[in-house]
């Protein structure tokens, strides 16, 4: 009896002391419910960190944003050294080199390059004499010019009234208008082709003045380096003339519309010469030139073939080698088929015209900068690789010789072309005195030297 008594009174403490200390037995359910929880989430995300970390990119990682920052970094000190200032790093090295007492150790049998960077300084003298300033990106992703002088519009009509005195070739206004009123753009620069002046409704004339051809667009100067280095030894605009023009226009248009030689000629300068010389036009003389200019000099001048290849293809080397993002832009807002045809439409364009034929420049079987004993002749002004797809088919294309690139030319060009072509230059060689003499009175032969005197 006395066993179960005693048994039924621990139960009964066991129950009372369970009444007694409630708070107690939940605290205990609770923690062992939180760790349940929390090793269920460890055991989750233990799973997905291997597909995080799996996921993560390379270039979200430090071992390489920390280097790319240290090199930007770098780049962007670099910025800052003037050339001038490779003449002190030697200096500074060697000072603290002493300083943090660093040596070079030196070995008797092996003859160690010494630390010499005026080579350094020299190569980052002409890379910075090449930055245009100020420092910017090349915006121009449309790089097709012929020539870089600046045009103005001076067309009144509606359609043509928001170009009125703002340049459409040269400067950001070109570009805006490339960009955004790209029709009337070309509309405006394009020649009639019957007449090769402007169409009805459109007046375009060169930008006047010295600014007409410094630079092309902001940050991609022509002639304002060279004005500037003109200024030092004192030139002004007292004794230094830009002769601006209409390079679009054929030398006898020039002449009929703006009466350009006739204003060369008053300030004693000279483009065409042989206009002055003629007694048909300016009455100058045989020795005018002799009297009047000094020196002539070409800078950049068309003399070999780049030309040819605006007239083939639209192409030339300027836009062939821009980046693939601006040869995208170029090709969207200016394709190829557009630039062929507002280059064939500018009868001045032609006065680049490659001259003097196969007998200057050679024809399939020789060339007269062909090598001695050489098995390939350089007298194929076009060529093409071999099997290439453009030679392919009955219409396929072939080498050419420089008469035959400007006969394929012509047959692919209007009627108007070939007129306008005819009308106003000449392109061959003259060997005969009497003809060389006669020549001097013919317009057409005035911007080919080899037939002329």
């Amino acid at each position: 009896m006395t066993l179960t008594r005693r048994l039924k009174r621990n139960q009964s403490d066991s129950v009372l002391s369970q009444h007694d200390r409630p708070d107690e037995q939940q605290d205990v359910n609770t923690t062992h419910d939180r760790h349940e929880v929390e090793e269920e989430l460890d055991e989750k995300e233990g799973k997905k960190a291997p597909e995080k970390q799996n996921k993560r990119h390379f270039y979200a990682t430090r071992r390489f944003i920390f280097p790319l920052g240290l090199l930007l970094g770098l780049l962007l000190g670099l910025i800052f050294v003037q050339p001038s200032d490779f003449q002190d790093f030697q200096t500074h090295i060697a000072l603290l080199m002493d300083e943090f007492e660093i040596s070079i150790p030196e070995f008797p049998n092996i003859d160690l390059p010494q630390l010499d960077l005026s080579l350094v300084e020299s190569e980052w003298r002409r890379l910075w004499s090449n930055i245009p300033e100020p420092w910017k990106l090349n915006t121009n992703g449309l790089e097709f010019t012929l020539s870089a002088q600046g045009l103005e519009s001076w067309s009144t009509s509606p359609d043509y009234r928001a170009f009125f005195r703002k340049k459409v070739w040269g400067g950001f206004s070109m570009i805006s208008q490339v960009t955004f009123n790209r029709d009337k753009w070309i509309a405006a620069l394009m020649l009639d082709p019957i007449t090769g002046l402007d169409p009805p409704g459109v007046k375009v004339r060169a930008a006047e003045g010295i600014d007409a051809a410094s630079s092309f667009i902001q940050g991609y100067w022509l002639w304002s380096k060279i004005i500037e280095n003109l200024a030092v030894v004192n030139y002004d605009t007292n004794n230094l003339h830009l002769a601006s023009y209409d390079w679009r226009l054929s030398y006898y248009n020039l002449e009929e519309r703006d009466a350009y030689f006739s204003k060369l000629r008053s300030t004693i300068e000279g483009f065409v010469l042989k206009w002055v010389e003629s007694p048909n036009h300016g009455k100058g003389g045989s020795d005018w030139v002799e009297n009047h200019i000094e020196a002539f000099i070409s800078i950049a001048g068309t003399h070999l073939a780049k030309a040819m290849a605006a007239f083939l293809s639209g192409e030339m080397k300027d836009t062939v080698q821009i980046n693939p993002a601006g040869a995208y832009v170029l090709e969207r807002f200016f394709s190829r088929k557009e630039r062929q045809k507002l280059f064939r439409s500018w009868a001045g364009s032609a006065s680049m015209w490659i001259k003097g034929g196969d007998d200057v420049w050679g024809n399939a079987t020789w060339a007269p900068d062909d090598l001695d004993n050489s098995t390939h002749s350089h007298g194929a002004l076009i060529s093409f690789r071999a099997n290439s797809p453009a030679t392919e088919g009955a219409d396929g294309l072939f080498n050419m010789t420089s008469n035959q690139a400007g006969t394929w030319i012509l047959e692919r060009t209007p009627v108007s072309f070939q007129k306008m072509l005819e009308t106003n230059y000449s392109f061959g060689i003259e060997r005969d005195v009497e003809k060389l003499k006669a020549n001097n009175l013919d317009f057409k032969k005035w911007t080919n030297p080899l037939e002329i005197q």
